[in-house]
């Protein structure tokens, strides 16, 4: 059986940029509800899934490629299904369009864990859909391989995190870790570069009132990798993909 969600958006005035355009951390908001309320028609969220199997699914990379920005007042058409499904982990693909064409593509890779261990989890220890059939690949998008050494000479904020970080997992939300990561840019940066691809790898869980590092690299014209650190390890890798506005 072939499993798709559907929901539509406004992009709203509280979504907007300064050039009145999505801003990225409602573009991964989105592609969030999105993954949440796909799994939720199949009786496999988060909630289900601690309520009924003490298990936790956990998102290990997303990656967003932008065709264009939608504007304030558009109406975005979502769609999310998955493309594979393989042990312990499983990819997703959500579009985001507001034509026949997509504005927005996001790959997601999720793990199972146990919500007691934290260890992972095949997902056949799951209620899953034993008939799930896969969509299509909107766009061939792959993981980026990011390896870059970030030192102390590429150190941009020093902060902690706080209370209203926190998701339902007891863990900083992912989508917060946007929000830290764009502060590590510049006005300059958003006002000459377009961003065509944001991608997020998530290391290692962070938690209410420890301290984070974040640390950007430009390792070309039009790449930049960054990581967040904290508890002496590295918690989130960042590569963004950008290029000229003139």
């Amino acid at each position: 059986m072939r499993y798709e969600y559907r929901k539509d958006f406004e992009v709203t005035y509280s979504q907007i940029d300064r050039w009145l355009s999505l801003d990225m951390v409602s573009a991964f908001s989105m592609v969030q509800q999105m993954n949440t309320e796909y799994f939720r028609t199949f009786e496999c969220d988060n909630i289900t899934c601690k309520e009924r199997d003490n298990a936790l699914w956990v998102i290990t990379k997303t990656r967003l490629h932008f065709n264009r920005f939608p504007k304030w007042g558009e109406v975005l058409r979502g769609v999310s299904g998955t493309i594979k499904t393989h042990g312990y982990k499983t990819e997703i693909d959500t579009v985001l369009s507001s034509s026949d064409s997509p504005d927005v593509v996001a790959r997601q890779e999720l793990f199972v864990i146990d919500a007691t261990s934290r260890e992972p989890r095949k997902i056949d220890t799951l209620k899953y859909p034993q008939d799930m059939e896969y969509v299509p690949e909107t766009l061939p998008l792959r993981f980026f391989r990011i390896k870059e050494e970030l030192g102390e000479e590429n150190l941009v904020y020093r902060d902690r995190f706080r209370l209203t970080d926190i998701d339902y997992s007891i863990h900083v939300n992912n989508v917060v870790y946007v929000r830290h990561i764009l502060d590590a840019l510049t006005p300059e940066f958003f006002s000459s570069r377009r961003i065509t691809d944001f991608e997020i790898q998530y290391r290692h869980e962070c938690y209410e009132g420890h301290e984070f590092s974040v640390y950007r690299k430009d390792i070309d014209d039009n790449t930049t990798d960054l990581q967040i650190r904290s508890d002496d390890q590295i918690c989130i890798d960042v590569r963004i993909v950008h290029d000229s506005l003139i």
